[in-house]
């Protein structure tokens, strides 16, 4: 096998799927499979895009210990429910209060103005996670802007579910680096805050 098909093979090979965190002193794993059982919707993209950005976190919180659900705080600037599911069942943070979205952000499903940045606090340090600017593509703002109103055309609903698949296998098929920015802030929050530069104005 020459080194360009190496390399291809490699690009072709699904990324981890699994993230681990402390939960009331024990160590768990969580598989992708686990969010695609608990997520009632369709929001695969999200839950990937969620999933992932947990993942990327992960890697970051728990250079020096593993991360624990216990200390979790996390701001999001994607209302989506994928985004959501994805965070609830790795962190449990939604149902346990420690979670909220940036107030510019909206909170009726998806659209051109949610973020896809998330900002997750161990009670030491903010991660702040950005997956890259060029990722998705203006064609899915512009299906997403048509779907549901009167300039929606026959095809948009097909079209938009085929971006969310390729999306999704993009998310799947590339090394987290490559997918985020990552920034480690060195001011943790708390329950409710914002991260430096939000405002509740």
């Amino acid at each position: 096998m020459t080194n360009a098909s190496k390399n291809s093979a490699t690009m072709s090979e699904k990324e981890d799927t699994s993230i681990s965190i402390m939960s009331k002193g024990e160590i768990i794993s969580i598989d992708y499979v686990e969010l695609e059982n608990y997520h009632k919707g369709d929001s695969w993209f999200g839950c990937s895009v969620g999933f992932r950005a947990m993942q990327a976190a992960a890697n970051t919180c728990t250079q020096t210990s593993i991360w624990s659900r216990d200390n979790l705080t996390i701001v999001s600037g994607h209302p989506g429910p994928g985004v959501k599911d994805a965070i609830e069942l790795i962190t449990h943070c939604v149902s346990s209060k420690r979670f909220r979205l940036l107030d510019d952000t909206p909170t009726e499903g998806c659209s051109r103005g949610m973020k896809f940045e998330w900002w997750v606090s161990n009670g030491r340090i903010t991660v702040h996670v950005k997956l890259h600017e060029n990722f998705v593509p203006e064609t899915f703002y512009s299906l997403l802007d048509r779907l549901n109103s009167d300039d929606e055309k026959d095809s948009d609903r097909d079209s938009f579910d085929q971006h969310k698949n390729d999306l999704s296998y993009q998310l799947w098929h590339q090394p987290l680096e490559s997918l985020f920015n990552v920034n480690v802030l060195s001011t943790p929050l708390s329950p409710g805050d914002l991260p430096k530069g939000f405002s509740d104005a």
